[in-house]
């Protein structure tokens, strides 16, 4: 296009979050400036799923080879957009990094550029299959666990498996009936919850860590943790917050070092969502 590119470039041990905030704010930002769109997301061991395995996105993809020879010309650049007066007149920007972009006054959010993307059929069926199956007009908590071993350190220690299994039962002594959806990230840890708090269910067969089996059970994960009422996650995590962007700010997220407002307390209503495959709309 005549005004220029935004080229969003993503490093291949890049997590799932850290993609979806460079790659979708760096689109929002070339909408709002008038220019064309690409991005970079290798895949490979590290990240076994191209975007549009995961959603129907059918923007323009360049490999990490491309993106380097560009960046002799135009180099990459910050999150924060500090330089963007200073390169107005530069006809390709590519920015790298794992946060979200400090967009320009009008320009979209990328958990608002998140919930209008529709997942790939696969997915889509699953979440509906699931959904219709365990929570069709009933509300329910959503509950994330880390507990692989790949998980920050800080993760692993102010979230164990002991803090969830206790905020479970507080949850559901204080809402009889009310049902979970775990999504973790070992069979151990998911087997450990569903035996100690019963009305627990979650996704089988999730395939290898970071496979695309993998990826796909966890954008599965991500709509139906963003369809529950309340969501209890891990501290120092990125992955919450996918699901907390997806669903809109009337979804609290909860760990065990956030404040008493982010809790569920027997005041709390329940909300149910009644379309999975668009949680925002509650």
């Amino acid at each position: 296009m005549s005004g220029g590119t935004v080229i969003a470039v993503t490093r291949k041990r890049h997590g799932l979050g850290n993609r979806l905030r460079v790659t979708l704010g760096a689109r929002s930002l070339a909408r709002s400036t008038d220019r064309g769109f690409a991005y970079v997301w290798p895949t490979g061991e590290h990240f076994g799923a191209r975007f549009d395995e995961l959603w129907q996105f059918g923007e323009k993809r360049i490999s990490t080879l491309r993106s380097r020879v560009l960046a002799v010309r135009h180099p990459y650049r910050r999150h924060d957009l500090d330089w963007l007066d200073d390169a107005r007149d530069d006809r390709i920007w590519q920015i790298r990094t794992a946060h979200a972009l400090h967009l320009p006054p009008g320009a979209v959010s990328w958990g608002e550029e998140l919930q209008a993307l529709a997942p790939v059929p696969e997915i889509a069926g699953r979440v509906e299959s699931f959904f219709t199956r365990h929570f069709e007009g009933a509300p329910y908590v959503g509950v994330m666990v880390r507990a692989h071993a790949v998980s920050n350190v800080e993760t692993l220690k102010h979230s164990p498996v002991s803090w969830y299994i206790e905020r479970m039962r507080q949850v559901a002594a204080e809402h009889p009936g009310i049902r979970f959806f775990l999504s973790a990230d070992t069979e151990q840890a998911q087997q450990a919850v569903i035996d100690a708090v019963p009305g627990t269910v979650a996704l089988n067969d999730k395939g290898g860590y970071n496979t695309k089996a993998a990826l796909v059970s966890s954008v599965v994960d991500l709509y139906l943790l963003a369809s529950s009422t309340h969501l209890l996650a891990p501290h120092y995590s990125s992955f919450p917050e996918i699901a907390q962007q997806l669903a809109g700010p009337s979804l609290r997220l909860e760990t065990s070092m956030t404040d008493a407002a982010t809790r569920f307390g027997p005041d709390d209503r329940p909300v149910v969502v009644t379309d999975p495959l668009r949680p925002s709309a509650r």
